[in-house]
């Protein structure tokens, strides 16, 4: 085993159990604090115009900045906030745990067969397999706060009298509840599960896929900020690309209202197949420029952060 992986493995073992969740919940939390207004604006943007011709990005820009003083670039952000504290805790910290689990295993019986795959295709495999499956959890758990999210972010569409007014996501939650009751919490699981699963198993290991790969290949270190940037840009343009389709797919039924007239769908594969009937497959890429600009970003504070938080607890406990 090379020095430095015998370094970085021995490095991991002072880190407690705890650290894979405590970081990736503080660096989603962060990146949302920066990129929330754009996540506003692309929410916005979905909704606003429906059936008529848009005026275009830059006069939604403008029209969202001259209203910025209102607070809407930041409405939902509690929601935002409390949906990270549990979707990016849990995924992180259990897709962690989960990959370290399955390397262990496929390390010790990766001798038993010269007819099996590639270790590094079994790798792939489990880390994209631990990831959907970290990523389905955390998004089924979290629902309930996605759901509040949606809510506060599209109120402004309602007329005023049919308008929510959540103060805030608690608020939001307890209306619901008390309104609507409990199952309501879980509005849209489907979706929002199939849009987990794509960015937990495209952002996490093309991450540490490229990251692994500019240390090995260059002389790039490990530690390196700029070797972050680098996977961090790679792995923000494989999960925007994954995950724009669902987006769609997500905004529209959320938008749909029926006996209206307008596009009502039966569920998502209903919309998917109408949306590529009607505008074919490039359909489901619609906004994806929006979506770059706000998970690129995103991305690249989710990781550095959480790069720093992680070597600050390596540090703490290596004291």
């Amino acid at each position: 085993m090379p020095r430095d992986k015998r370094r970085q493995k021995k490095m991991q073992s002072l880190l407690p159990w705890y650290a894979p969740f405590v970081s990736g919940a503080l660096g989603d939390m962060t990146a949302s604090l920066f990129t929330h207004p754009m996540d506003v604006f692309k929410v916005q943007l979905q909704l606003s115009g429906e059936g008529s011709r848009s005026r275009g990005l830059y006069s939604g820009l403008f029209s969202q900045l001259r209203t910025a003083s209102k607070g809407n670039l930041y409405r939902g952000i509690s929601a935002a906030l409390l949906r990270q504290s549990i979707f990016a805790t849990l995924r992180h910290g259990m897709y962690y745990h989960l990959n370290k689990t399955v390397l262990a295993g496929r390390s010790v019986g990766k001798h038993s067969s010269k007819n099996k795959p590639s270790l590094g295709s079994l790798q792939l495999l489990g880390k994209v397999g631990c990831a959907s499956f970290a990523g389905i959890v955390g998004a089924l758990i979290a629902n309930p706060a996605d759901v509040v999210l949606v809510r506060m972010q599209s109120d402004p569409f309602w007329p005023s009298k049919q308008r929510r007014n959540y103060r805030n996501a608690f608020d939001g939650l307890h209306q619901i509840i008390r309104k609507e009751g409990y199952r309501c919490l879980w509005k849209g699981c489907t979706p929002t599960l199939v849009r987990a699963v794509l960015i937990t198993s495209t952002q996490i290991p093309s991450y540490h896929s490229a990251k692994r790969h500019l240390t090995t290949s260059s002389q790039l270190k490990p530690t390196s900020v700029i070797t972050h940037l680098i996977a961090g840009i790679f792995s923000a343009f494989c999960a925007s690309v994954a995950t724009n389709p669902a987006d769609v797919v997500k905004t529209r039924i959320i938008n749909m209202q029926k006996n209206t007239g307008s596009m009502s769908y039966t569920g998502p594969l209903d919309c998917v197949l109408r949306t590529i009937r009607a505008e074919g497959a490039v359909g489901l890429y619609k906004g994806l420029s929006a979506t770059l600009c706000r998970l690129v970003p995103h991305t690249l504070i989710l990781w550095v952060v959480q790069e720093q938080v992680t070597r600050a607890m390596l540090a703490y406990n290596s004291v």
